[in-house]
Parts: C-alpha cells; structure tokens; sequence
C-alpha cells in the first residue's frame, strides 16, 4: 500500500495539515521532519566531542536523519492517520528498525566514526521513545541479543517492515540513506547489509551477539553523559520540529543587564552602617561582574561567597546575565525552594519588566504555570504539551528561574518531558543559589552531574550562598573553583565591626550527652517566645516540621477568653476578607485590617504562621504584609515589622534562605550548621538598634508526632550515615564561649569546620549507589530517583479560595490549562480531605475548597 505523501506526525490542529517525513512528493529538502530534526541536533551539539574523540556533529545528523526512517512502512502510516490495521501493533512501531538503520549508516558508511559512537547512537534511536530515562544498553541486550523465541519473532518482523519498504518506497528509503551516509551507503546495500547478519534467523546471527555483548560491556568513561547528551538532544528537535516551533523561536533573549544597574542606582543610599553595608553590596556585584569574564574563559566553577542581607541575589544575576552575554548563550538560575522562587521571580519581572511567559524569563517549577506566548495547540500524545510550554519547559527562554531539584533531577536520567531542557544547557551559564539545601544523599552525584555541566556541555557554573558547602572542593578531581568576589574577608570583617546578630545555645544543645537529646517542651518554648516578643520586638521561631510549628504556635498565641481580647492572627482576617469579597486583599489591605483588630483589641502583638501548607499566594500575602515597604503609597500604614506593634512568626524552612523578613530575634530548632546560618540571615537583617539573638535548641516531639522534629528531618547526633548533628554539635560547642558564638565566626569558620568534618574525616557523604550508576550509565538505577523523597510521596492539592479559583476549578471539567492558571493555589501536601479529585493527562490534583473545614485559616490545608 503507497500513500501519496509520508508524514511524521499527524496534523496539530483541525483542519492542519500533517508533518512531512522528507519532504513534498518524497524530495528529501527542509520541509521534511527528518531533514529538520538533523539540523537541531547539529545545532544542539555543535562543537562538543564524544568520549571517544568522535565529533558529535556527523553523528547527531546521522541520529536526526534515521531516527524515523522505519515510518515509511505503511503500518506506521496507517497509524499516523488514524486509520485500521490487521497487523499487531508491534508492526507500526519504528524505532528499532530505525536503530538498524543508524547502526549501519554509521559503522559501514562513516570512515570518521568508531564502533563506540556508532554503539551510542544506534542505543539512543532505539530508545528515542523511552519516557521514563534514557536508554540503557541492557534492555537493548535484554530485547535484541537473546535466542528466545520472542526476540526471533522481532527480528522477523523487522524483516517484514524492510520487505514492505522495498515494495513500497525504496526510493525514498535510499534518499534517507544517501543523505544520511553522504552518498556512502544505499538502501540496497543496507538490505544485503542487513540480511547477511540475521542469518540464521533463529540462530545466534551478528545482529543477536552485537546487542548481546552491547549489554555485557563496561561502560566507558563519558558513556553516561554521550547517551544522555544525544537522546536528550534528539529529544528537544524531535518533539520542537514536530510542535511546529520555528527554528527563530529556538533561541531566547537575555533580559537588559542595564536595567539591573539602573535599579541599584536608584536604591537609597542609606546613612551610617547601612551606607557601608550597601557600598558593599555594589562592590561584590561589581566584583562578581568584572570577573565573570575570566571564569568564562576558564574551566573553573565559580563562587560567590557573601553573608545573608549582602546583596547576593543581585550579584549572581548580574555576573550570570554577564557571562551569558559574553557566551552568547543563556542564564539558568537554580534555586532550592518555590518560596523564593516566586519571591526573586516578582524581583526580576520588577526590575527587568520582563514577562514569565516572554522568550526573556522563564518561571519554571512543579506548581508554577509555565509557558511562551507561542502557541496553545496540543500535539501528538509523544509530547503531550503545546508549542508554549514546550519552548518554556524546555529553557529556550534568555533567563529562566527554576528550582535545584528540576536542574539536576533533569541531568540524572532525566524523563522525556525532562529531557527537552538539557539541550539549552550548552555553553549556557548556570548559577545554582544555595547549594548547601541540597539533599545529603546527592552529595556524591551533584558534583559528578556539575563535572558533566562543564566538561560536556561547556557550561560556566556558579555556586552562590553564605554558607558554601564545598561540593565541588571535596567532591571532584576534575573541577577547580574561584571565588567572584575579590577579598572575600572583608565581608566577614564588616560582620565582626558592626556584630548583627549573636549565636546562643540553648541548654538543649549547649551540652554534649552522647545518645541522649535533652528537649524542651512547647509551653516553656511559646513563653520564652512571648517574653522575647515584649517592648514591640519582633520574633520569629523557624521549626524543622509542620507539626511542631504548629503544636510550638498553638502555645505561644495567648488563650482568649472572648471575642474581645482574641488574639490578632494575620491569616484570619486575610480570610475573612475573602469571605466578604471573594479575592484576596493587597498587602496594605490586610496591614489595615491586622491593625484595625490591633486597635479593637487593644493588643499590642500581631502573629502569623507559615508553612508548606499554606497557598503559595497566602504565604507571600503575608511576607509582603509584614516586611514589603515598597507596597502603597506614602500616607499607607507601613510594613507590621517596621511598627511598634510586636509580630510573632512561626515557620517552617520556607522562610530560611532567600525570603526578605527582619527580626530582632529568632529562635532555631536543632538543625546542621547551615540551616543555622540561613535563620539567622532572618535577624537584624538591616543592621538596626541592638544586636539580635539567635538562640539555637531542641523542641521535643510534638503531640501528635513520633519523634524529635531534628531527627525527623535531620537525622540523630551518632547513629545514622551522615551525622549531621553530631558534627553541628561538636563545631558549635567548640566555638562558643559561654554558650555564646559572634556572627563572624558563625558564617566563616564554624561552617567551613563543619564541611571539612564531612568531607576531610572518616565519614562518606552522599549515596555512593548514584554516582555508581552514573559511571555505569545505568538509567535503570537512576530512573525515579528524586532529591527530596517526602515530596513525591505528597499529593498535588490545589487550595481553592477566591471566586474566581472556586469558579474555575470546582464543580466543572479540568484541563491542564485550568490547573495552571492558579499556581498560587497548589500545595504539596498530605491533606485529611478534599472536594473533588480529578486527573488531568498523566497527573492527579485533589481540590479542596479552602473556604470550609479542610482549609484552616492559620494552617493551611488540613
């Protein structure tokens, strides 16, 4: 059966006309898929070297050029139209025919290619459909290098689809492979090729060994990366040629490095201490500015080292957009929570006037609604997304802003939805923010996935934080680091003359007891709260879990006897207020409305609590409301911690690194060293009045828990793999005299003791079994590894609040679309109950209406 044309991919919308596979009427020109995808992945791994010194280049085309070949049959032509067969489906699926193809192309045809390479490219056609991880050569062996009689069956069919190419179309079957081959091979001799090693049919013919012995071999050094960099490639000009972007839509623009400066220059200035403090914050983006050119032009990965409240965030974006721009590339900023990431997202929209779904910035993580304005038409169910989101997802954008967990979950056997971004990572910059989050047990592979950044995809690397924890310095042979900044002490010096804040050690942490964890219970925990909080000082307690934020809230907000003396809680009036109007009030809104109850009350303290569970929207509501001075004009009330009035927070981690909030005093739960520092980055943040307290104990097992909270989240002080608390314990009480460490100290010398104890001394950190499936390329180890394990086992709720998110999502028939409208109403999360549960293509959101019993007005989702 011949079809006047041979498509690729049906048609993306009604009335659309389908993709080509070559070409019109069989001419093999730039109208054909496979023509189009080869050049993409030239393009994609253009000047890169495999490991065996093979250049990318000649095999990507080759890759591009035969990845479909064996859609000529008319099995997969039917099936592209839609249209009925009496064959199985095995008859219509293609990529192993095709791997056939590229395999000879490759190994018979292309003097300046070896065995190797040939290997990697036929592995990566074969799988080029896989969705959960890149191929892995096993399966391979597993499905193609057996005398069983299902493997002969395969072979035998595969034969069948070649004979129908030849009856069919051997015209067009020799344009692919002339072009493929520059003229070398032909399909006539691909098919005596191809006959003489599959004889005997059901014996241990050439074909059967090849794949036998593919799977029984070593991996090579670089194996890993050359399959991950090919099938990823193949991927993004796949499914983008296919989607219909066009090739100018490929590349983003980097956002105007100018305007950053220009903000900065408008700044206030400050007077006194503040005065000094800003003049170096402007020197370190300078700095990190300057000496951008010089990383570039290196191997090495660079560091931006500065304390809390010094400017940082500027600076790595401003040294990232330098590089980029001298890269003539783009900007990946990683950071390690959806907190900040829509805190620094609203920074950069400011500053730059970029849009998230422009092809400048990108905004992208699990609950955030990512696109480009490029299109909403939904393709074929092996993409399974529209033009926008593909172009979004995929990191095509000048600067994209996306969580750790996505960077590097994307570089470790990444899915096929993943696989789309690695690409877009060539000579790109990548400025990872707060390294010292990530998770214990990737502290093995992430310097082996940062080797790969820089060796294989000549990317400049930053690693921006207060407190560095030597990754690459203890983890790599291979990579060198340097600092940004020029004079890094001076920054701690400034610390030690102007002392913000002071390093206390509660009795529950002061003393050493071995296996035993002295604790402090909740009700003595709220009071030493609440007598912190007298004289409007504002405190902040930052818990390790929800429960015991909560239970430690619970004790520290004062009973009530009657409506008259409740206590003044900001989440209550912020729901109040959706109750009469159906939206969410403004930052200036909610501050008159704390303070009208403030007055009613005649109270003197406000309180708040922030958690995970609280909707993304709701949490920075209340961030802005308590600290954004840029929120309303001149005659509105000012932000609640800039009052007399006292604010009492309660938070989870989502408040530690990155979010702009000042206390006079914070209260710590047990934690290792750097989550120490980071809570302390939340006091006396703009070097105001006196110095502030940061008093470091253990709060014992919540009500309703099973555990102290620091060994939930952090592990015990002796007996697990990475003893983090015990290290903590060991530096902290080496340094403190009188339970006292000065600030300096705390953010220079107690956090790089505590990495060197990790890293220098008998301990192994990090899970050796990841890094061992990188250097043996297995994506079958790899596949389904997540950083933060907790996480994948929440489920995907979607809070519904104001009208309009009750509107469109409850009671009515959901798409992705409607899901990501209202990113600010996701939460990740364990919920008691829900309104409606409903899946959207291959995902299952649970909706809770947040206006009944499920969501409380404090908490969050129950």
């Amino acid at each position: 059966m011949t079809f006047e044309q041979y498509i690729s991919h049906p048609a993306k919308t009604d009335g659309g006309e389908p993709t080509l596979l070559i070409g019109d009427g069989g001419r093999f020109d730039d109208e054909g898929h496979l023509r189009t995808v080869a050049d993409r992945m030239i393009e994609a791994c253009r000047g890169q070297t495999l490991a065996d010194g093979t250049p990318a280049d000649p095999v990507a085309e080759v890759i591009g050029l035969t990845h479909d070949f064996a859609k000529l049959t008319c099995w997969a032509q039917k099936h592209l139209r839609n249209q009925p067969s009496q064959h199985s489906d095995e008859y219509r699926y293609h990529a192993f025919p095709s791997a056939l193809v590229t395999l000879y192309c490759l190994l018979e045809c292309r003097d300046e290619v070896g065995g190797y390479a040939a290997e990697v490219a036929t592995l990566v056609v074969a799988g080029h459909h896989d969705t959960q991880s890149p191929p892995e050569s096993s399966k391979l062996a597993e499905n193609y290098g057996r005398t069983t009689a299902e493997v002969r069956e395969t072979y035998e069919r595969v034969d069948d689809q070649f004979e129908d190419i030849s009856d069919e179309v051997p015209e067009r079957a020799d344009r692919i492979i002339r072009a493929a081959t520059d003229g070398a091979g032909s399909w006539d001799d691909f098919r005596e090729w191809h006959d003489d090693r599959t004889e005997p049919i059901g014996g241990a013919h050439d074909h059967l060994v090849y794949f036998a012995q593919m799977g029984k071999r070593d991996a090579e050094v670089g194996y890993y990366g050359d399959v991950v960099r090919l099938w990823t490639a193949l991927k993004l000009a796949d499914q983008t040629a296919a989607s219909g972007i066009e090739e100018s839509d490929l590349d983003g623009r980097l956002p105007d490095r100018d305007a950053l400066d220009q903000h900065v220059d408008d700044l206030d200035e400050g007077e006194g201490v503040l005065a000094d403090l800003n003049s170096l914050r402007d020197q370190a983006r300078k700095d990190a500015t300057e000496n951008a050119e010089g990383l570039v032009e290196s191997d090495d990965v660079g560091l931006i080292t500065l304390p809390t409240g010094f400017g940082k965030t500027y600076a790595g974006l401003s040294a990232g957009l330098r590089a980029a721009d001298l890269s003539d590339s783009r900007l990946v900023y990683a950071l390690p929570y959806t907190s900040i990431l829509d805190q620094t997202a609203s920074e950069i929209q400011s500053v730059f006037g970029v849009s998230p779904y422009s092809k400048a910035f990108t905004l992208h993580h699990h609950l955030s609604n990512t696109y480009t304005g490029l299109g909403d038409h939904y393709t074929d169910a092996d993409i399974g997304r529209s033009p926008g989101a593909l172009h979004a997802e995929s990191w095509l954008s000048g600067l994209t802003l996306t969580t750790t967990v996505q960077l590097f979950e994307s570089l470790a056997a990444p899915t096929a939805r993943q696989a789309t971004r690695v690409p877009s990572l060539r000579e790109s910059v990548v400025v990872i923010d707060e390294p010292q989050a990530i998770p214990e047990d990737w502290w093995r592979i992430v310097p082996a996935l940062v080797e790969l950044l820089v060796d294989a995809y000549d990317a400049t690397v930053i690693l921006m934080t207060a407190t560095q924890p030597g990754l690459v310095k203890y983890g790599s042979d291979e990579l060198t680091t340097r600092e940004l900044t020029d004079d890094t002490a001076q920054y701690t010096d400034f610390l030690a003359a102007h002392p913000r804040v002071t390093y206390r050690l509660h009795d529950t942490v002061r003393t050493d007891l071995g296996d035993e964890y002295p604790t402090l219970d909740y009700p003595t925990a709220g009071g030493r709260m609440s007598e912190a909080a007298g004289d409007g000082r504002d405190v902040l307690a930052v818990c390790n879990t929800r429960a015991s934020a909560e239970e430690l809230y619970r004790y520290v907000t004062p009973m009530a006897t009657g409506e008259e003396d409740e206590p003044v809680e900001l989440g209550r009036p912020l729901h109040d207020y959706v109750d009469e109007t159906g939206e969410l009030p403004s930052p200036v809104d909610l501050r008159r409305l704390a303070l009208n109850a403030v007055a009613e009350r005649d109270a003197d303290t406000v309180y708040a609590f922030l958690s995970g569970d609280v909707r993304p929207d709701d949490r920075q509501l209340l961030i802005d409301t308590l600290y954004d001075d840029e929120a309303g004009d001149v005659d509105d009330p000012d932000p609640l911690l800039e009052r007399d009035e006292s604010v009492v927070l309660v938070s989870t981690s989502v408040v530690e690194a990155g979010v702009d909030v000042s206390f006079d005093t914070v209260f710590r739960d047990y934690a290792p060293i750097p989550n120490i520092v980071q809570s302390g980055g939340r006091c006396n943040r703009s070097f105001g009045g006196e110095t502030g307290d940061v008093v470091v104990w253990r709060l014992a097992e919540p009500e309703d828990g099973n555990a102290i909270p620091s060994l939930v989240i952090h592990g015990g002080d002796g007996g697990d793999r990475l003893p983090l608390l015990r290290e903590t314990g060991r530096v902290l009480r080496r340094h403190a005299e009188d339970g006292c460490i000065d600030e300096s100290t705390m953010v220079s010398d107690t956090v790089g003791e505590f990495y060197e104890s990790l890293f220098s001394g008998e301990l192994d950190p990090g899970d050796e079994r990841l890094s061992d499936a990188v250097a043996s390329a297995s994506m079958g180890e790899l596949e389904g590894e997540h950083m933060i394990e907790e996480i994948e086992s929440y489920e995907d709720v979607v809070a519904c609040l104001t009208d309009r998110e009750r509107a469109d999502l409850l009671g009515g028939d959901l798409d992705a679309g409607d899901i990501g409208k209202h990113p600010g109403a996701q939460v990740n999360t364990d919920p008691d109950g829900w309104t409606e549960e409903v899946a959207v293509g291959n995902s299952r959101y649970l909706l809770v209406d947040a206006r009944d019993a499920s969501y409380h007005p404090v908490f969050g989702v129950r």
